[in-house]
Order: structure tokens, then sequence, then C-alpha cells
């Protein structure tokens, strides 16, 4: 009886296992395409619930093998797509074909930048937009700061060429230029330590070409802990890894004006795991404006490669930038009307919105550096020079444990040189003005000899901004360890390090300009005492107060600690501190000029080294021999932030938000003791945010509203000082809908600002507007939707030119539109234009301009500029 038993749990338990084999052999499989029937390599494709998933291989194709039988949701994610979602029943081999939806307003898109861990727009309690592939095109950016335009809370003032714009988040202030609240990121590093380093801003060194796969942006949130002086916020720009192969090779050319320009990109898979894109552009031209030149000339090439292994991957990359572009530094304007409802208007023979002080005849600049005669070539505009090389990696040790990191070295130098308009008048007040400031003896006639008599009556005073980037180069590194405690708690802890070279020397002069346009503007010369077209190799009128030379070094090391838990299904929450410990060291020189020895000689600097120093000479600055100016400083802070998610439903949620930062200072823009020290070291932000996301029937909304006080100390800016505490709180609203063969993204913020102390208690921060605002439709047509036209309304309201709120700067809104037509499979023709209908709007006006005499210095947005590309992708 017993042998009977035994032989019949026996053959039961052969029975029940040769049935659980059978049901576990069921497999799912497929393949993945877009909307246009394109096959997607890369795709998640998982088993909700399970731990069952696979992605698709280099074909589009997806297996997952050993399913049980039973109901299941499968669920297909890719960067860029609304994921697909669909509830299935396995009882055998299942066939199942899927199309994913291109959306880069999804959701469900997984957000890498300035959070703790991963997750996807829906489940993250920041307020984060995504900036894809065709949104780029459609904007045809001709630089980072026209294509942050785009994104909803951040104003970008993007008239003054391919670099070197003024950036503010949400109210934070643009106090000193740059950007000193919000960090740029390549890849997840910064380009630069501060973002408001003078003549070294991020954007300098950054260029937009086709090796952005999309653009991540977050205001305010988790930046304050998950980057250094980033507070505000932080812009991603993440780069194609060639993981689906593919690339595009376009040439463009200028329909109304001289740019000729190629870009090129190719990516692929090389092996199992392994792919690499590289990529960049080349170009020459003039630029949008007449200058009488090729301003605009170089390049850029960037590449990288990936092995993937069963538990992670790793990256390296390389970057390199050489690229001479024109920077548009204020101009002569007509001024009429009245402070609180001005007009800014051309000028008799100069158009301000294509014209500019550049010209054929302003080339040499000359100066005293180091202690010796130096020349340098004005047309060299912003020139980066910049070779980077990174790695990044991520792998999954297992029991719970993850760990990423990525370092990049970048050796940056270059140069930065334009012509800034100071002053503007007729020719009798400026030739009087720079008389007795330079002691400018002679007559003063054109370079030809003929009498200084411009047919407008007009003169400029010029600055020659002149400046050697000796070294930028930097180094970060980024590494940290998550581990599940749970299924409902992870912890991050991390250390961002840095180091950040700042050597750049300041060697200005100045010159005397007609007021005329299309880059033949014609300089004075005062007889027997200027020299090489300058009155001055300093900068007199200023007190030559520019001759500076930076030479210091910022080391940073910040531990940080994030928690993410899953407080119930639905509710999420995340936390995170960052400690910042930096030092900076070095020295700083500034010019000195004396005119007198003891015996009353003229001291000055014998440049032409005829051995005499003639009156002109004894007016040169120089950098003084000493060592300069001793800085050794060490400060730290405490950075935190904390936010709450809460998902209503599979298409909505809330969030709020606290967070506390600061942004340190860079060393042009701080003052320094006898002792080392810096008058301030940091500045201070604190921000609260609450914000709706939600899923439409055909599209997204995302509402948020902030608020945010900013506790800002004195700090330098060329000649002069700013700073204030700041308050603020607004709204941001951004949508994306589709119908068919049309789409519309837009967004809008409203923000309303406060200086919150000093003499302009009350008043609005100077060149901060009230509203700012987007809108771009677009139409497909054509059997497969290949063709496109598509327009870009950029918009802001009035704003004020100075803290003390006198002079109004009007509101504007200028439209940028693309066509694009499909000749054939894999070739296009688009047309771009820029500011299509030549809108004057004025972004930044020196001091209150002068209503009395209808004249003003003012940067304004370039004019329209109309571009032809050819474009294969393959």
């Amino acid at each position: 009886m017993k042998k009977q038993l035994n032989f019949r749990i026996t053959v039961l338990m052969v029975f029940l296992l040769s049935t659980t084999v059978f049901v576990a052999q069921s497999t799912i499989s497929g393949k993945v395409k877009d909307q246009n029937g394109n096959l997607i390599p890369g795709v998640n494709i998982i088993l909700k619930g399970t731990t069952q998933g696979t992605t698709t291989d280099f074909d589009g194709v997806y297996k997952i093998k050993n399913v049980a039988n039973g109901n299941y949701t499968l669920v297909a994610s890719y960067i860029g797509y609304d994921n697909f979602t669909k509830e299935i029943n396995v009882n055998s081999n299942l066939t199942l074909d899927i199309t994913i939806i291109e959306n880069a307003q999804s959701l469900d898109e997984i957000i890498i930048t300035g959070v703790v861990n991963p997750k996807s727009k829906l489940e993250s309690s920041v307020s984060i937009s995504t900036v894809g592939i065709k949104q780029i095109e459609q904007a045809s950016p001709r630089s980072a700061g026209e294509l942050f335009r785009s994104i909803p809370g951040i104003r970008a003032e993007s008239s003054g060429g391919e670099g070197n714009a003024n950036f503010n988040v949400r109210g934070v202030p643009v106090s000193s230029g740059g950007s000193r609240y919000l960090q740029l990121q390549e890849d997840g590093l910064p380009i630069m330590l501060f973002g408001d380093t003078s003549f070294g801003n991020a954007d300098n060194f950054l260029r937009i070409d086709s090796n952005i796969g999309r653009v991540e942006a977050i205001r305010g949130g988790s930046a304050s802990t998950q980057t250094s002086n980033g507070p505000a916020g932080i812009i991603n720009m993440i780069s194609k890894t060639g993981r689906t192969e593919g690339g595009t090779i376009g040439a463009t050319y200028g329909l109304d004006y001289q740019t000729s320009r190629l870009d090129f990109e190719y990516g692929t898979p090389i092996g199992e795991g392994l792919y690499y894109h590289v990529g960049g552009f080349m170009r020459v031209g003039e630029g949008p404006r007449n200058i009488g030149y090729q301003g605009n000339k170089g390049g850029q090439l960037k590449a990288n490669i990936t092995k993937e292994f069963k538990n992670g991957y790793v990256r390296t990359y390389f970057k390199y930038l050489n690229d001479r572009s024109v920077m548009y530094m204020p101009m002569p304007v007509s001024l009429t009307g009245s402070n609180s409802n001005p007009t800014f208007r051309n000028l008799p023979g100069f158009d301000i919105t294509s014209d500019t002080p550049h010209s054929v005849n302003i080339q040499n600049t000359y100066s005293v550096y180091d202690g010796n005669p130096t020349q340098n070539d004005m047309r060299s505009g912003n020139n980066p020079v910049s070779a980077s090389v990174g790695a990044e990696f991520s792998f999954d040790l297992g029991d719970d444990w993850k760990v990423n990191g990525k370092a990049r070295y970048s050796n940056n130098s270059g140069q930065w040189n334009a012509p800034f308009t100071a002053n503007v008048g007729a020719v009798a007040d400026i030739e009087a003005l720079v008389r007795g400031a330079s002691g400018a003896t002679g007559a003063l006639t054109f370079q030809d000899g003929t009498p200084f008599n411009p047919s407008n009556g007009l003169a400029q005073d010029i600055r020659y901004f002149d400046v050697t980037i000796e070294d930028l180069s930097n180094f970060f590194s980024d590494v940290k360890v998550t581990k599940a405690i749970n299924d409902n708690i992870g912890v991050t802890v991390g250390m961002f390090s840095a180091t950040q070279n700042t050597k750049i020397g300041w060697q200005w002069s100045s010159a005397i300009s007609e007021v005329a346009g299309d880059g033949k503007a014609r300089l004075g010369i005062f007889d027997g005492f200027s020299q090489g077209g300058a009155y001055s190799f300093g900068q007199p009128v200023w007190g030559n107060c520019c001759q500076r030379k930076y030479n210091t070094v910022h080391n940073v090391n910040s531990p940080y600690v994030g928690v993410d838990a899953e407080i119930t299904e639905k509710l999420n929450f995340d936390g995170s501190v960052r400690f910042e410990n930096v030092n900076v060291n070095g020295t700083i020189n500034s010019g000195q000029l004396s005119n007198l020895d003891a015996n009353g000689g003229l001291i000055g600097f014998d440049y032409n080294s005829d051995g005499v120093i003639s009156d002109f000479e004894s007016t040169i600055p120089t950098i003084a021999g000493n060592p300069g100016q001793a800085i050794s400083d060490d400060y730290n802070f405490v950075s935190f932030s904390a936010g709450l998610n809460y998902k209503i439903n599979d298409g909505s949620a809330v969030f709020g938000r606290y967070s506390k930062g600061a942004s340190g200072r860079a060393a042009d823009r701080n003052n320094y003791g006898a002792d080392g020290l810096g008058d301030v070291q940091f500045d201070e932000i604190s921000q609260f945010e609450v914000g709706l996301k939600k899923r439409l029937n055909n599209g997204v909304l995302n509402v948020t509203g902030f608020v945010s006080n900013t506790d800002e100390g004195i700090s330098n800016e060329l000649n002069r000082t700013v700073g204030n505490p700041f308050k603020a709180l607004g709204l941001e609203v951004e949508s994306a809908f589709s119908f068919g063969d049309f789409g519309i993204n837009g967004s809008v913020t409203y923000t309303k600002a406060e200086i919150d102390g000093g003499v302009n208690k009350g008043n609005k921060p100077r060149r901060q507007a009230d509203f700012v605002y987007n809108l771009a439709p677009t139409y497909s047509f054509g059997a497969n939707k290949q063709h496109l036209f598509g327009i870009t309304i950029l918009g802001t309201s009035k704003s004020f030119a100075q803290d003390d709120n006198d002079l109004v700067m009007p509101g504007y809104a200028y439209i940028n539109a693309v066509a694009k037509i499909s000749l054939t499979r894999g070739l296009s023709l688009s047309v771009n234009a820029n500011n299509l209908f030549d809108t004057i709007g004025v972004t930044e006006v020196e001091g209150n301009g002068n209503i009395a005499n209808g004249l003003a210095v003012a940067r304004t947005i370039s004019g329209r500029s109309t571009t032809m590309t050819l474009q294969y992708s393959f």
C-alpha cells in the first residue's frame, strides 16, 4: 500500500511539474514601429507587475519567453514616445505588433535631469519640460538662447549672437548677466562651474547642432541639490548615442544674408551591445547683421561610443569646438516719446535690426598685457576653443544596489572681442566727452584726413571689449550609489567634485566712430594723438576701470543624499540634501595708470619703443607687475529639497515642493578684502511650488504655481555694482495638443517679481517682464505626413530698463516660420525664417537713454534672416 501511495505521489509530481513547464513555455513576440512604420530598437517591453520583460533588438523585434498562462498588462516605453499599454490574455504563443506614438511632451517619458532617481514626468515632483528633435527643427534656433526661449519659466535675452546670453528663471534676477542661478549641462555635467563668468558664460561653449537628441529642463525643484550653482534650474542637452541606426547630412545657405553651413551626424550599432554616434558642423558667413566681413567661421565635432553589458553600460565621449561668432553689443538707437511709452526706431543710415557698430574699419585692438604690447583681432568675436573627453557608466550590482557615475575634463580657452557703444550723441558732444577724459589733442578727422563730419551728425564712443581667455578649463565628476531598502524606499548617496580654472585677461581700448550701417562705419582720429584708430588703449571715460587679469582656481566637493519613498501606491515622496564645500585661491590684478613721477615727468608705456613717452602713451594703463591681490577663501553651505507627488490616476498627478539652495560667486563677480576673503561668498534662494500634470484626450497640460525669494548681495558688473534681495510669485502653463494633421505646443509664464530691499524696494527687477510666452502650431500633410509647415510665436510683455523703473522697454512678439517639403524618400528641402516680419524688440538699454536728445544705447533682436536647407536622412 505504501509503495502504491509513493508511486501515485511521484506520478502526481511529474504531472504537476510537466504541467508547470508546459504552462511556462508560452512566448509573446512581435515588432515595434513608430507611426511612420519605422522599426525601433531599444524599446522596453514589460509585463506590468512581474519581473518579465525585454527590449527590442536592432531590427525592432522583441520576445518574452517562458510566460505562464494568464492575464497581463503589457507596457512598451521609449524616450520621446507615449507609453503603449494593452491588456492581453496568454494561453499559447502570442504575436503582438506594437505602434508607439512620438510625443516629446509625453507624461510617460523617463526624466534623468535633476532628479534623485529617473522617473516618468507623471511620477516626478518637479516642473520639467523636454524639447525634442522636431521642436528644435521647428524653432530653427541660431543659438542656445533662442532655443531656451521656448522653455516655460525662462526668459532668455538671446539678442547678442551665439553665446553670452542672459537668463532668468521665474523672476530670479539677471542682476549681473549670464546665468548665475541656472546651470547649463551637456549629458548631465555642467559646461562651466559658474554661468556668469564675464565673457566666459556657459553658453559661449555650447553650440546647437544635430548631435542633440533632446533637451530636458527643470525649474526650481530638486535643482538645488542635484547640481552646483543652479538652484533656479537646470537645462541639460542630451546627445544622441547611435543605439538606433541612422543619420542626416544637411547643407544650409542664407537667402537674405551670407552664410553657408554643413551639418552631419550618424550613429549605428557595430556589434552586440556596442554602438556609436558622431556628428558636428562646419560653417562660414557674415551672420544675420551687416558687419562687412565674415564673422562666423568654424565648427564642432562630437562623438560617443557605448558598450552595453548584461547589467549596465559604459560610454565614452569626445567634443572639439573651435567656432568664431559675432557678438552683438548694445548699439545706437532712436528713442522718442516718453519714458512710460517710448518708441525705439532706426537712426538715419543705421538699421537697428540689421546693422551693428562692427565695421571693416575696426580690425585690430591695442593694449598692454602681461607687460607687453599686444594686438588682437576684433574680428575674432566670440571664439571658444574647447577639447573635452568624458565617460559615464551605470550598473545594476544585484541585491537592489545600483551605481552610476560620469566625469569630464574640458580644456577651454579662446578670445572674446566686440565693439560696445558706450555713448552716442552729436559729434561735438562726443568729442568733448572724449577730450575731457583722455586729454586728446589735435583736429578730429576720418582716417583719410578729411574732417570728421558724418552725414547724420552722430558719433559714438566705442569700447573695444578685448578679452583673452587663457584658461577656463574644468573637471567635473559625479558618482552615486543607490540602494533599495525595500519595495517602497530607496536611498541614494553621491559625490560631486569640480575644479574650475579662471585665467582671463581684459585689455580694452577706446575709439570714436560715426554711426553708420552696412559694416562701413569710419573711425575718428585725433591728429597727433590717436594710435591705431584708438584714442586710448584703456577706458578713460570709465576711469580706466577695465584692465584686469584674473587667475583663480575653484575646487568644489559636494556630497549629497537623497531618499525616494513610495508612501502609498499613489503618493510618492523624495527629498535630498547637498553639502557644498568650496575653496578658491589665486590672484586678481588691476590696470594701473600714473601720469606723473616724483619730478613731475610723464610716466607711461613706450608702446612703439621709440624711447619717447608721448601724450597718448602716458594714458596707457598696464597690469601691475606685482603678484596682485591674493585670493584665499573657503566657504560652505547646505541645500535641501523635499517634494510630494500624488498620482490621481494614470493620466494626472499633482505635486508640491519646497527647496532652499544657493549659488557661489565667480571670481570676477565678487569683491575681495585684504584677507583674501570674498565679501559675498554665495547667494541663497528659497522656492515653493505646486503643480498639476494632466493627460488630455488630444494632449497634455502642465500647470505650476511658484514662489521664490532670492537673498543676493552686492556684486560686480563691469564698472558698477548691482545686487538686491528679490521676491517673485507666478504661474507657468505648458501644453501640447495633436488634432490629426494639426499640432500645437505652447507655454505662458506670468511672473510678479519685486525688489525686496535697498533704494529700489518695491520696484520690479530690471528686464523682468510680467508675461513671457510662446506658441508653435504645425500642419503636417502628404500621403505619409512627410511635409510640414509651422510657425513659432515668441513674445514678452513690457519690462523696465533698470531697477529704478524709469524707462519702459515695450513688449513685443515676433514670428519664426518653417516649411519643409519631402522631395523623395529621405531627401527634404526646408526654408526657415527667423523674425519673419522684421519686428523691433528691445532686450537691454544702457542706463535709461536720453529722451531729451532722442537717443539711447540698446540691444535689439536681429531682423529677418532666412535660410534654405537641403537635408538627406538615412
